[in-house]
């Protein structure tokens, strides 16, 4: 975190908090601008200080459920501003299992929606005026702006390749919440085995492979092509050709070819296309795959503007099931 972040979340509760006194007479404005920060009265900061300490801490425990276990790895810090704030609102209901998943919900739309990288201060202040509202079910709670601008699009999943960008971070931390596990070791990623298994984002189809199958960077560095895994199995995967690193992870983990199938596909991975090295199957159908677990996240569906890589007015029947496996060798 920022050095000024713990003091603009109190000046967001202290104004907020001041915007809802009836002696005040009037509504006053909420905020989290740098400037006010200036205008805190210590009051007001001895007021806040403890539960916001607490709170941040709570938004770590928030976080891990969401398998997001280290700083790099937050999608938006930013976003854990309002996210303490809320926490100190809402209390002990936010851990209540219906407050905590449109609290999730919340997140999740900011995260995929991209919507925590400018003109924060306004959703700052936006979200916490509705989230504890709609959170709670209250009779004509409006839904949140940054659940109504949320937005993904299908095509935005070539440009995602770097830790750069949040949604990369995000989706990384979505297919681990899904159960996913190592495909040697066979665990699954929780906090101790994330760290002692040096887990982290690495290629499916592996960067030397593409190259000289004339894989393009969009198509080789999008996180369709990339997934968690331990720095074992990575090791093990090298620069090989699925189709032969396959093997090499079935005597090493001591999976038969169903079992390991299995592990794959809590990754989103169709195992047949990696068996015969079919890089535009796999890409098209984990692509889909991808845009069902973003939809699921979100809480509304993914707009689909691609077909075969290309832009469509209308992709939305196209079927991945209809994709099969090519011969190996085949180029995208």
């Amino acid at each position: 975190m920022e050095n000024t972040d713990f003091l603009q979340a109190v000046t967001l509760l202290s104004t907020y908090y001041r915007s809802l006194d009836a002696e005040q007479g009037r509504k006053l404005g909420v905020s989290a601008k740098r400037e006010d920060i200036l205008q805190l009265t210590l009051d007001e900061y001895l007021r806040w200080r403890e539960p916001l300490m607490n709170a941040f801490v709570w938004a770590a425990s928030f976080l891990a459920d969401e398998h997001i276990f280290k700083a790099k790895d937050v999608p938006y810090l930013k976003q854990l501003v309002p996210l303490a704030a809320l926490r100190v609102v809402l209390g002990a209901k936010s851990d209540h299992h219906a407050v905590k998943n449109r609290l999730k919900l919340w997140y999740w739309c900011g995260v995929l929606g991209e919507l925590y990288g400018s003109s924060i201060e306004t959703r700052f202040v936006r979200d916490l005026e509705t989230v504890p509202a709609w959170a709670t079910q209250h009779e004509g709670a409006a839904t949140p702006r940054t659940v109504q601008d949320a937005n993904f699009v299908e095509s935005r999943l070539h440009s995602i390749r770097t830790r750069s960008s949040a949604a990369y971070k995000g989706i990384a931390a979505l297919m681990m919440s899904g159960g996913s596990r190592d495909w040697i070791e066979g665990k699954k990623f929780g906090a101790f085995q994330h760290r002692e298994m040096g887990v982290d984002i690495h290629h499916i189809f592996p960067k030397k492979w593409c190259t000289e199958n004339a894989i393009d960077q969009e198509h080789q560095e999008s996180i369709v092509n990339k997934t968690t895994l331990s720095a074992r199995t990575n090791r093990a995967i090298g620069g090989n050709a699925p189709s032969r690193y396959i093997h090499k992870v079935e005597v090493q983990s001591g999976l038969s070819d169903s079992e390991l199938n299995q592990v794959l596909a809590e990754h989103l991975i169709e195992s047949d296309f990696l068996r015969v090295d079919d890089f535009e199957g796999f890409f098209l159908s984990r692509r889909d795959s991808l845009c069902k677990l973003i939809s699921e996240a979100m809480g509304k569906p993914v707009q689909r503007d691609l077909d075969f890589g290309h832009p469509l007015e209308d992709s939305s029947q196209f079927d991945p099931a209809e994709l099969q496996p090519k011969e190996p060798g085949t180029e995208i």
